[in-house]
């Protein structure tokens, strides 16, 4: 067992002395687990057979793949982080002989609602304590307009049933709050209903659905509106032909080493192969922004998507302030900039964080409860969160933490511990395997030694 593993749901965080070494996407670093649900949900109905390599091997994906399993498409596990999806064609989905049980993923319940709803089955979506505490109704709502029904409680969490179109309208929706999920769940309602439909984000937000539908051929179009927003319209019903597809590395898994290096002393470490999506390495510039020594070595691209190797190294971080418009951008890296800032020498504010409230669990409350019981001196409100680093001075750690069954809570707490006098206890760690099921033992390749 690993040595800093004291049973499959417990791990122990030590203070370290320097971490060295090559982190390699698929190897080390998991294939990026919001492409790879795109890649199933799409591969789904493309024409053809896909190969996708590299896929995220998380227990999240894995829901994804036995919901669309379930409803009728074929998909053969070809060895280690790799598929191969039979796409539907045009085919109707199948009725599942069962409700649709979707663990922890919150991604993979919004996806599967647009994939299912133009099309009249019947289909009861549950999961996890946690996941079934979480609100869909920013899903439901649009879903409703083009003529889904839904059967859910008063609070419109999980289990929900979901009654699909008999006969579906292409819709023109605004999205209220900046969701990636959302506007990805109306566009691939949209491929399966006659004529147009359109989502309007006042904000930009992550773009790997657009990007792999212009690398299969499927007719999205993008216009930036006279109000400032964005619009994205798709024409249904339009046959694509399916095209191999490779993933590249997570970098909302690779932030907590990239913070890691850079927080503790004479650390030097590259990781090649990483997603270098714009709307996806925001973090690793606030690194920069903060002092860290972030350097790209190498890029390329890969269907559709920016791939680099980088270079992170440590040093002395300065705080940092970052305004609402950035946090779309940065929604799943908080946890791991919240470290560094707990780090840095002096006081950063990060604003407009209502959205991690929302997350696989409250994050913000998560996050600020766990740096205040740390011995950091932090403030959060609504929406806000200001943390007074430590300057380098080792926290006092010696506790054990709630990681609220959140799988990027327990990853940033047990970088925190590398700069703690005692070790941080995280108990609730099997919650990694939803993202990153080998995360402490890459950790232990790293790790040179616990300091003294």
């Amino acid at each position: 067992m690993n040595k800093n593993m004291v049973s499959q749901n417990t791990l122990i965080s030590y203070r370290q002395s320097h971490l060295r070494g090559t982190l390699l996407a698929h190897k080390h670093i998991p294939g990026d687990k919001s492409i790879s649900h795109r890649a199933l949900f799409l591969s789904a109905l493309a024409t053809g057979t896909t190969e996708i390599v590299g896929i995220n091997a998380g227990e999240d994906v894995e829901h994804t793949q036995l919901a669309l399993e379930s409803l009728g498409v074929q998909i053969e596990n070809a060895g280690p982080q790799k598929k191969i999806v039979h796409g539907l064609a045009g085919r109707a989905l199948m009725q599942p002989a069962n409700p649709l049980y979707l663990g922890n993923s919150g991604t993979s319940t919004r996806l599967l609602g647009g994939f299912v709803a133009p099309f009249p089955i019947q289909v009861t979506l549950y999961g996890d304590a946690s996941l079934s505490q979480r609100p869909m109704r920013r899903m439901i709502t649009p879903l409703k307009e083009l003529g889904a029904r839904f059967e859910t409680n008063d609070h419109e969490t999980l289990p929900l049933t979901i009654h699909g179109a008999k006969k579906p309208i292409g819709i023109h929706y605004k999205v209220p709050i900046p969701s990636a999920q959302i506007k990805t769940c109306v566009l691939l309602a949209g491929m399966n209903i006659e004529g147009v439909t359109s989502v309007y984000e006042p904000i930009k937000t992550r773009n790997h659905t657009e990007l792999m539908m212009e690398y299969l051929g499927i007719p999205l179009t993008v216009v930036e509106s006279e109000t400032g927003g964005t619009i994205y319209s798709i024409q249904g019903k339009q046959p694509f032909s399916a095209k191999n597809i490779r993933i590249p590395g997570d970098p909302s898994a690779a932030i907590f080493f990239a913070v890691a290096a850079a927080i503790t002393p004479q650390s030097n470490i590259t990781i090649r192969g990483l997603n270098w999506n714009p709307y996806r390495r925001r973090a690793y510039e606030v690194l920069q922004q903060m002092g860290a020594k972030v350097t790209v070595l190498d890029q390329s691209m890969s269907c559709g998507e920016i791939i680099a190797d980088i270079q992170i190294e440590a040093a002395d971080l300065n705080a940092v302030n970052l305004e609402a418009f950035e946090a779309p951008s940065l929604i799943d890296e908080y946890p791991a900039i919240a470290v560094a800032a707990a780090a840095a020498r002096g006081t950063s504010t990060f604003k407009g964080l209502r959205e991690l409230r929302y997350k696989e669990s409250n994050r913000l409350e998560a996050i600020f409860k766990n740096l205040m019981n740390c011995g950091i001196d932090v403030r959060a409100d609504d929406d806000t969160l200001i943390i007074k680093g430590t300057g380098g001075t080792p926290i006092f750690g010696g506790i054990t933490v709630n990681v609220f069954k959140d799988h990027r809570i327990a990853m940033a707490l047990y970088i925190l511990g590398m700069i703690a006098r005692n070790p941080i206890i995280i108990q609730g760690a099997d919650c990694i395997a939803s993202s990153f099921p080998n995360f402490h033992q890459v950790f232990e390749n790293l790790s040179f030694m616990h300091a003294a």
